[in-house]
């Protein structure tokens, strides 16, 4: 009976022990496979990134505050490229999807066959390397560091892992929103509330001979649209305001919420620039946007009355 029981004893201590190797083992795994970021680095030191897809790729440069598609010198929202990076931030390790290299062609995250390659660089000293492969779910990739074989899975999809200019060039870089102001060679408009009026205050009261004309709201609105919506095509590998063949000039100053803004459309030969007070660059224009910015006079905004003379000022 003692024999038994010592038996027994023995049994249940020994199924113990196995219960704790086990539930030690577990905790051991668990901890080993806590996620954590992908990429361990200094954000805010990153100064160039690239990315690669199969039809080619595009070189982000960081200069001063400002970024800008290397190659064709091309403006880039800042607010785009720290939503690129909270992205790339916020991929965490996990239970790995796989982990010997073999796997890497199978799962397209290796250096000859991937479908977006991100690498990062600090003084031109890439300090990460992301391959990102196939999907296995909705925004979802599989994403491998290009020094480490294991393979997870990441809620990012590759579509917001853009290789195309068009999707980074912030078109819209001197555009101004809530204007309140906009100053001319001629004119000189104040909004009221909803409404413009022509502001006939200081100098501008010269402007015009005779009683005030009735400036037309919608005219005015255009230009307020004009102005709003602004689009610019690249930055101008030259100023062209120092050539000597610069046949027009046209400077607006427009005041918004945010402060006052000094633009200079310029026409050289049968191209068409425009800068702004706060940029020391100046980029390409559509000639139909020029055209209509740079035509609109005093005239152009006041009422016609029948029987009066429109060019009358």
């Amino acid at each position: 009976m003692k024999q038994l029981k010592f038996w027994l004893t023995s049994l249940l201590m020994l199924q113990v022990l196995i219960a704790a190797t086990l539930l030690w083992s577990n905790h051991l795994e668990s901890v080993a496979h806590k996620p954590k970021p992908i990429l361990d680095i200094d954000w805010a030191s990153i100064d160039k990134f690239t990315i690669e897809d199969t039809g080619g790729g595009i070189t982000l440069v960081k200069s001063n505050s400002s970024w800008s598609l290397s190659n064709q010198q091309l403006p880039v929202s800042t607010a785009s490229v720290n939503a690129f990076f909270r992205n790339l931030k916020s991929l965490k390790t996990g239970w790995p999807v796989a982990t010997l290299r073999d796997s890497h062609e199978r799962f397209k995250v290796s250096d000859s066959k991937f479908v977006r390659r991100v690498e990062l660089f600090k003084n031109n000293a890439s300090v990460g390397k992301l391959l990102f492969g196939s999907s296995i779910g909705l925004r979802q990739s599989n994403v491998r560091q290009i020094n480490d074989d294991t393979i997870y899975n990441v809620k990012l999809d590759t579509l917001d892992i853009s290789a195309n200019v068009g999707e980074w060039f912030n078109k819209s870089l001197i555009a101004t929103n809530n204007i309140n102001m906009i100053k001319a060679a001629d004119y000189r408009l104040k909004r009221t509330g909803a409404s413009w009026e022509f502001d006939r205050s200081g100098p501008s009261i010269l402007l015009g001979k005779g009683s005030p004309k009735r400036l037309d709201q919608n005219k005015a609105d255009e230009l307020d649209q004009l102005l709003s919506s602004l689009k610019i095509l690249k930055i101008s590998s030259f100023n062209p305001d120092t050539q000597p063949n610069a046949s027009e000039k046209l400077q607006v100053d427009v005041t918004d919420d945010k402060g006052k803004w000094i633009y200079t459309f310029v026409k050289s030969d049968n191209s068409f620039y425009v800068t702004r007070s706060d940029r020391n660059e100046y980029f390409t224009l559509d000639q139909a946007v020029y055209e209509k910015i740079a035509g609109i006079k005093k005239v152009d905004l006041i009422v016609s009355e029948t029987g009066s003379n429109p060019n009358e000022k």
